[in-house]
């Protein structure tokens, strides 16, 4: 997809291509490396360092009121870019192991009906 550049994305490509944006880098590609890869343009103007969205990530978290909407934004969170996912995730791996692993996955488990979104 990106040896032809994005003007020679289809229908098809671009869902894909989107999917790579979002799971790889996003808004944390540099200048340098949105005209190297030729997406210069598809994404918005600025740059925000995978830190800045690491605390902006870090606020949203914690205005959650349970664990259970802890784990479905932690779960949107790994869909739309795994790379700030695990960055999170290591960042303080005994405060957000309960949220994606035990206690909180059985409870996701018995609920799975209401929050279900996407197939992973």
């Amino acid at each position: 997809i990106l040896s032809k550049g994005p003007e020679y994305l289809g229908p098809c490509d671009v869902s894909c291509f989107r999917s790579f944006l979002n799971t790889e880098t996003g808004m944390a590609f540099s200048m340098e490396e949105r005209l190297q890869l030729g997406i210069h343009g598809l994404l918005p103007p600025c740059f925000i360092s995978q830190d800045i969205q690491l605390l902006r990530v870090l606020k949203n978290y914690d205005m959650r009121k349970d664990d259970l909407d802890r784990y479905v934004f932690l779960m949107g969170l790994q869909d739309c870019n795994e790379k700030l996912f695990y960055r999170l995730i290591t960042s303080d791996v005994e405060r957000f192991m309960p949220i994606i692993y035990t206690p909180t996955v059985g409870l996701a488990c018995q609920q799975y009906g209401l929050i279900f979104r996407k197939p992973r």
